[in-house]
Formats: C-alpha cells, sequence, structure tokens
C-alpha cells in the first residue's frame, strides 16, 4: 500500500507551515495585549515539528471541493489549537513525559500551569472560529461551530471510556470494544471532523450546501481510515525509534492502555504469560519495571500480537479506500486535483508510515 511519499510530504509541510504561521501571528497579538507569559507556552507544543496531518486533510477537503485555502485556513488553525489543547492534557492524563522530542509541559512545568496552557490553547481555538463569519458567512461559520462541538464531545466521551478502563482495571475487552472507543476519541477529531469542516468551507455557495447526505458519508470514509491511523499510532508506539517516533517508547504498556495488540495478547498468551503480564499492568506506572515492560513489548512481537494490529489497520485502511472515490467523487482537471489525490494517498500513508 506504498503512497506517493513526495506529494504527501509536500502537503502536509504546506499545511503545517501556513497553520504554524497563523499560530504564530495570533500568539504575537495575544501576548502584545495579554499576559505575555502564559502565551509564550501556548505556543510551545503548535510550533514544536508534528504531522499537521489534520489540517492538511481540512485544506485539501476544501480545495477539493472547489474552495480556495483562505476559506478553511482559520477552521485549520483551530483544529490545530484544540488538537494540541487535547495534547497537554493528554500528557498530564497519561503521566507521559515525552512529546515531540522534548519533554511534556507537565513534566516541565508542573500540572497545574500545563492545565491552564491547555485550557488556554482551547479557548484561542474558538476566538479563530469566530474569524469565520468574515471568510465564509455565519451560515457556515456556524454549521462550522457544529463541527467542532460533536468533534470535542465525541472525543471526550472516547477518552473517557478510556480512562473507566484503566481506572476499572478492565482487560476482558474485544477489538470491537477498542474499535468503539477509537470512533469517538480518535476518528472524529483526527479525521471526520477535518474533512467535514473542509467540505463545508469550501463548498459552493448557496443554501443547502454541502448537504446532510454529502456529510454523513465522510463520518464512514473517516471512521475506517481513524481506525486505522490509531491502530499504526499504537503500533509504532512499541516498535518505533523513540527519537524518530517523538513519543515516549512503549509509553502505551508504562501507561495500561488498552490497544488491539495488548488485548490480543491476553486473549491468546499461555496462562503464565497473562497473568505475568496482568501483574505489570496493574502495578501503577511510577512502580513499573522497565524491564518488564521490556519483555511484555517482546512478547507480543513474539506471539503475533503487533501482526495483529498491522492486520486490521490494513483492513480498516482497504476499507476506506473502497469508501474513497464514491464518497468525495472523482478528480478534477484543475489546481485541485493534487490536493484530491492527497487525500486518496493519506488513506494509504496512515498505514505506510513510520513516524
Amino acid at each position: 500500500m506504498a503512497h506517493d511519499e513526495r506529494l504527501v510530504a509536500r502537503v502536509l509541510a504546506d499545511a503545517r507551515d501556513l497553520v504554524r504561521g497563523e499560530i504564530a501571528e495570533l500568539v504575537a497579538r495575544r501576548r502584545a495585549t495579554g499576559y505575555g507569559p502564559l502565551y509564550d507556552l501556548v505556543a510551545d507544543y503548535p510550533l514544536r515539528e508534528g504531522k499537521g496531518l489534520r489540517p492538511a486533510i481540512c485544506l485539501s477537503a476544501a480545495i477539493a471541493a472547489g474552495g480556495r485555502t483562505e476559506q478553511a485556513l482559520g477552521s485549520a488553525t483551530a483544529l490545530e489549537l484544540l488538537h494540541n489543547g487535547f495534547l497537554v492534557h493528554d500528557d498530564i492524563e497519561d503521566a507521559s513525559t515525552f512529546r515531540r522530542g522534548r519533554a511534556t509541559l507537565f513534566a516541565d512545568r508542573g500540572v497545574p500551569v500545563a492545565i491552564n496552557v491547555g485550557d488556554a490553547t482551547n479557548i484561542l481555538s474558538v476566538g479563530v472560529l469566530l474569524e469565520n463569519v468574515s471568510t465564509v458567512g455565519v451560515r457556515k461559520a456556524l454549521l462550522v461551530l457544529r463541527e467542532f462541538e460533536r468533534m470535542a464531545r465525541e472525543s471526550v466521551e472516547g477518552q473517557a471510556i478510556e480512562l473507566d478502563w484503566i481506572a476499572a482495571g478492565t482487560f476482558d475487552l474485544q477489538d470491537r470494544d477498542y474499535v468503539r472507543m477509537v470512533y469517538k476519541k480518535t476518528c472524529w477529531y483526527t479525521v471526520i471532523a477535518p474533512l467535514r469542516i473542509g467540505v463545508i468551507c469550501g463548498s459552493p455557495p448557496g443554501e443547502g450546501r454541502p448537504t446532510e447526505e454529502e456529510l454523513l458519508a465522510l463520518v464512514a470514509l473517516g471512521f475506517h481510515a481513524g481506525v486505522a491511523f490509531q491502530i499504526t499510532d499504537d503500533v509504532l508506539n512499541l516498535v518505533a525509534d523513540e527519537g524518530a517516533y517523538g513519543k515516549e517508547s512503549a509509553g502505551d504498556l508504562w501507561e495500561g492502555k488498552r490497544t488491539v495488540m495488548l488485548l490480543h495478547f491476553l486473549r491468546t498468551a499461555p496462562t503464565p504469560d497473562r497473568e505475568r503480564a496482568l501483574r505489570l499492568l496493574t502495578v501503577p506506572r511510577p512502580d513499573k519495571d522497565a524491564d518488564e515492560v521490556a519483555w511484555l513489548a517482546a512478547a507480543m512481537e513474539r506471539d503475533g500480537s503487533i501482526d495483529h494490529g498491522r492486520a486490521l489497520a490494513q483492513r480498516y485502511s482497504r476499507k476506506a479506500l473502497e469508501l474513497e472515490s464514491r464518497v468525495l467523487g472523482p478528480s478534477r482537471d484543475d489546481d485541485s486535483a493534487d490536493y484530491r489525490h492527497f487525500l486518496r494517498e493519506m488513506l494509504h500513508y496512515v498505514i505506510d508510515r513510520t513516524l
């Protein structure tokens, strides 16, 4: 499933540069009129080197729908701000110490400061969304705001499901339980909402465009792509080089995340290995033994659990590719062609990527 690496890299880089420029300007304005040290910290995560996937999907969907970059740039910027606000809070909830090659904000500055910075980052995204009134009009600005509300609500519900599993010590779970959680936690704010928001911003003007049917079809596409993306992310957490990956290696095992690979191992491993894994997973993170974490990661690879995850990601990616041409329509022979092509290549990229 090799993707067009040059095209994907270029569209991702362009989207990153555009959105980082918008965020830098916004932070500079807020720093000039507000409390400067807060906005210095707000700029930290968004200006670290990330993939830029969500803005790239949003901008590409808008252009492929017939729109212009500037019609969706504010929404793409708001998506990136909300994403980074979520990451700041997520690192606290997971006690993660490493993010995009550097210490997490909470590890560096403490929990109270990190919570406040995450809140401030999310609040900034609301201000950016209000500016949509002048770029796409009141009707579309309200439609985009509705999408943000749904996206954020689905995401926090998915996070609540995962946190409840950890708090209750729940391990008797199937792949379908994981997929339901990921649909809420990851799919909506990684693929579904960026696609739908881009189409809203870029669709031709006029009452009723885009239609509810057009937007509904994007949910199934984004669901399958989002599940493939998250499973691949979970696999990389176990096998990728920490320096290149940008996150803590085996962090999901340290945190006790219920990934499809871990659930597969717990269902299929010999009883002594299962009991050894459960003893490790039920120990609080600060008390976990690094050698035992390394053993579990190796055992999951040895027993085929990582291969199980890869196969499941490929299955969801193939389904997304089957839906793509029907949902997004054919490419036009104009300047939008590369962006429409990116949306298809992105479905390969989510499982091909090594970072």
